[in-house]
């Protein structure tokens, strides 16, 4: 088995509790991404979601309109059943399994990428990362400022906000560190 390279522990908090991943659809790396959420001592403690593009998908229209080929966006609705979809199931997540971090796990050579973007061929590794990067971190940003309650007994409840930790996986397995929540709000 060959070795793969995975962040280094300090460059992100490893979550303790139960974890929603998001990713692709992508065949090719399903069982890189389960050795990596196993490296990552997941094993039975997270929920899979997985929508092509990852990240993506869930930008697709609003601010990112010009960046896709608009037949694409007409042609699924501007993905806002993707998106409603996507929101759903974490939110059923959080109340079921107590979530607190979510993985975003973009993937290289994805073929969302190039069917959904003008410019989805990339040329070179270090542009297809800052595109995933882009992405990743706008789904980030959103995920993150929604407030979620934590169940309490009586009519108490807490109040938080997800940790949202966003990854790239190469064609080999290896996995790359794109963002995670700075320090103070983990």
């Amino acid at each position: 088995m060959a070795h793969l390279d995975y962040p280094p522990v300090d460059d992100y908090r490893i979550p303790g509790t139960n974890v929603f991943v998001i990713s692709c659809i992508d065949l090719r790396l399903a069982d890189n991404l389960l050795e990596f959420l196993h490296h990552d001592n997941l094993a039975n403690r997270y929920d899979h979601f997985a929508l092509a593009g990852a990240a993506l998908s869930y930008h697709a229209g609003g601010v990112h309109y010009d960046l896709f080929h608009h037949h694409v966006l007409e042609h699924y609705d501007n993905f806002e059943h993707w998106k409603r979809s996507l929101d759903d199931h974490l939110q059923i997540a959080v109340d079921l399994h107590d979530i607190r971090d979510v993985y975003i796990v973009e993937h290289e050579d994805c073929g969302a990428y190039k069917e959904f973007l003008k410019d989805g061929k990339f040329t070179n590794w270090e542009a297809e990362i800052s595109c995933h990067k882009k992405f990743a971190t706008a789904l980030a940003e959103d995920l993150h400022h929604k407030v979620y309650h934590e169940k309490k007994s009586g009519r108490e409840q807490e109040t938080y906000f997800l940790n949202v930790h966003c990854f790239i996986i190469d064609l080999r397995g290896n996995v790359k560190l794109l963002s995670s929540p700075p320090e103070q709000l983990l």
